[in-house]
């Protein structure tokens, strides 16, 4: 049996698979209002977020079915079974339509065209789901009703973490997760202000400046100190579990302080410390701030 094009002249639909072909051919048209003509009305209750429009069908996150082929496996005067098989990009799919009709006097309706579609697993603080553009909670677990095809998910609203966009087939039952991974901007946002945090610290004019990651130690009481940060740490930033905020650690910093003593053998002072440093990245009034934890 060989495939029809998609866009071959136009027919009347009359056999049930003659409608399941003319509902392909529509959806490659991406016209949503000629799809929904060949369903059953009562199969097709307004979704939420509107999924079957035509603004979906033509956004580039949305591909439509290819290389249809239909086969009508049971028929009789109310009632058809149509295999519907098809290609998107590189992936083979299949489905089974039921068509009903009153008699033969009237139009053939398919009852299941529209699929549910689950979601990705939001685990990482995500607010938003772009579903082909459509902007859907990323507390919804699935989209109940939506054309067959592949969709482009992308997930939008954390300012810490990102993740490239999957495609998810229509009538997927679970999704692949997300790769989810530090955004560059975060360590661009993040390392000055970890250095604007250090060099406050060493204008400190005590042995042990209060919240600060080094101090220093004597055994006569100190005067005129002055600190001087001789090395900066190296930063890592990991994302916490929740992917709501970024675990930065510092280490291999160095300080020096000096200063003058009342000691008679040891009148200039001078004391080397490493230290690291700890704390948290977070997005807060919407901008990337460093927030120590010492």
């Amino acid at each position: 049996m060989a495939a029809v094009p998609l866009l071959s002249p136009r027919w009347l639909p009359d056999g049930p698979d003659d409608v399941a072909r003319a509902y392909f051919e529509a959806l490659a048209e991406r016209d949503a209002d000629k799809a929904l003509a060949f369903l059953d009305p009562a199969s097709r209750k307004p979704p939420d977020p509107p999924m079957l429009t035509d603004r979906i069908l033509n956004d580039p996150g949305y591909t439509p079915p290819d290389e249809v082929v239909a086969e009508v496996l049971f028929s009789a005067t109310d009632t058809s079974t149509v295999k519907v098989d098809y290609r998107i990009n590189q992936g083979n799919g299949q489905l089974e339509l039921t068509l009903t009709r009153n008699d033969d006097s009237t139009e053939w309706k398919i009852q299941n065209g529209l699929l549910s579609m689950a979601l990705p697993r939001n685990d990482a603080g995500w607010e938003t789901f772009l579903v082909s553009g459509a902007a859907v909670p990323a507390t919804q677990e699935r989209l109940e009703l939506v054309f067959p095809g592949a969709y482009r998910i992308v997930a939008t609203g954390n300012g810490i973490q990102e993740a490239p966009p999957i495609t998810v087939w229509a009538g997927a039952g679970e999704t692949d997760r997300l790769l989810v991974r530090l955004r560059p901007t975060v360590r661009e946002a993040i390392e000055p202000q970890v250095r604007a945090y250090l060099d406050t610290c060493a204008e400190s004019r005590e042995l042990l400046p209060p919240r600060c990651p080094f101090g220093g130690r004597s055994d006569w009481p100190v005067t005129s100190l002055n600190w001087t940060i001789t090395h900066y740490p190296t930063l890592k930033l990991q994302l916490t579990s929740t992917g709501a905020e970024a675990w930065v650690v510092g280490e291999a910093g160095e300080a020096e302080v000096t200063g003058r003593t009342s000691s008679p053998l040891t009148p200039d002072f001078a004391y080397r410390t490493t230290f690291a440093v700890f704390g948290f990245g977070r997005v807060v009034d919407g901008k990337t701030v460093f927030v120590p934890n010492h």
